[in-house]
């Protein structure tokens, strides 16, 4: 089978730019309002008050070498890191298999997650928490957590791990890969000050829906357009099991 044209294998079409725009619309109503539960209804409620105690609880406990290492995790997830460790890999991913399907699958969660947030964080305007932070940012509300959001969003990477193996030793590296960096990456942000752990719980919800919303558009996509994810050196298989759309 000869090999389509790059441009032919683009997914994202009229049909699909449509549900992601609803899915952008939907994800900023669901998180605004819970975001409006936390900064108004449940404002002074024990729900909200343990948040705060879990913030002061950390930094009571800080150490050099805490405040170093948590450094990093925070970084890993930082908003220059994240454009150009998605780039990086998207790019290689294109140069790959090319064509847009895996580079799609990680790209389109980031953007994603990403208007969502900026959009949720700006209409909340929830505080950090009140304590000594030790970093700064140039986005003043909370809620909620982008670094986290951008950390479960990685992920992306791995469910085109799972589309192009079934060897069970990879699938569970790239699990615990997927679950640790998220899991560092809130850690070090509920630690340094940056977050509530609520912040950091609906960033991770927010990057999750992200990625899961996006493989199914884009399996679906594949679906309706097998031209575009065909090619003879990388046929993509419909009929295998939904974590496995192309062959080992």
């Amino acid at each position: 089978m000869s090999e389509p044209r790059l441009r032919e294998t683009w997914l994202v079409r009229k049909h699909e730019a449509m549900v992601l725009g609803i899915l952008y619309a939907t994800f900023t109503a669901v998180w605004f309002f819970v975001g409006w539960l936390l900064t108004h209804s449940l404002k002074n409620s024990w729900f909200v008050h343990t948040d705060q105690s879990i913030s002061r609880w950390f930094v009571s406990r800080r150490t050099p070498a805490m405040n170093s290492l948590t450094f990093v995790g925070s970084m890993m997830a930082d908003t220059m890191v994240k454009i150009i460790v998605t780039a990086v890999v998207a790019i290689v991913m294109l140069i790959v298999w090319k064509r847009w399907l895996e580079p799609l699958m990680v790209v389109v969660p980031l953007v994603l997650e990403a208007l969502t947030f900026i959009t949720v964080t700006k209409l909340v305007g929830r505080p950090r928490p009140n304590v000594p932070r030790l970093e700064t940012s140039a986005v003043g509300s909370s809620f909620p957590s982008g670094h986290m959001g951008a950390a479960v969003v990685y992920s992306g990477i791995i469910v085109v791990v799972f589309w192009h193996t079934r060897r069970q030793w990879i699938r569970v590296l790239a699990a615990a890969v997927a679950v640790l960096i998220p899991a560092f990456v809130g850690f070090s942000r509920i630690y340094r000050g940056m977050h509530y752990l609520t912040d950091v719980v609906f960033g991770a919800l927010l990057g999750g829906a992200a990625v899961f919303s996006t493989a199914v558009i884009l399996r679906q996509a594949a679906a309706d357009h097998p031209e575009a994810v065909s090619s003879g050196e990388h046929p993509v298989d419909l009929h295998l099991e939904p974590a496995v759309i192309s062959r080992r």
